[in-house]
């Protein structure tokens, strides 16, 4: 039997074999392939087995998918070959749907768009750090 943790590996796997492959990819169209691939449950309980299944492969694949939305630190895993920063994919919304999709395959104004929103991020992390340093200096002088 597998743990959690073995199983957000696999999902983790197959999403990036998904992204080094050029594949776009939606949480619902892998927790439908997923739940294909592990077919094999029968008995009585089966119903409740392929339920709780789902909704956990779901949540897991939101989660793995999530991996790839705007963060101030990105994890190395993810980024592209020759660069810093720049991961292999990004999340989007096409037709109403979080969507993750290979940054090869992004628009310039899809990119241009998470670009902003990491300027955004930066002075907003920017003037967090300023607050803290108005703190400190307030602090010290209440404690003179």
């Amino acid at each position: 039997m597998k743990s959690t943790t073995e199983v957000t590996r696999e999902i983790r796997g197959i999403v990036q074999d998904r992204i080094d492959s050029g594949v776009i990819v939606r949480v619902e169209w892998l927790t439908t392939e997923i739940m294909a691939m592990k077919d094999n449950i029968e008995g009585e309980d089966a119903d409740f087995y392929l339920a709780c299944g789902v909704d956990f492969i779901k949540n897991t694949v939101k989660r793995v998918i999530g991996g790839y939305s705007p963060k101030p630190e990105q994890a190395a895993q993810i980024v592209m070959d020759g660069f810093d920063y720049l991961q292999k994919a990004y999340t989007v919304t096409r037709d109403e749907q979080v969507t993750l999709v290979p940054v090869t395959m992004l628009s310039d104004a899809e990119l241009e768009m998470r670009a902003q929103e990491y300027e955004a991020m930066a002075k907003g992390c920017i003037a967090h750090a300023k607050e803290i340093r108005t703190f400190i200096m307030g602090r010290e002088s209440l404690a003179s």
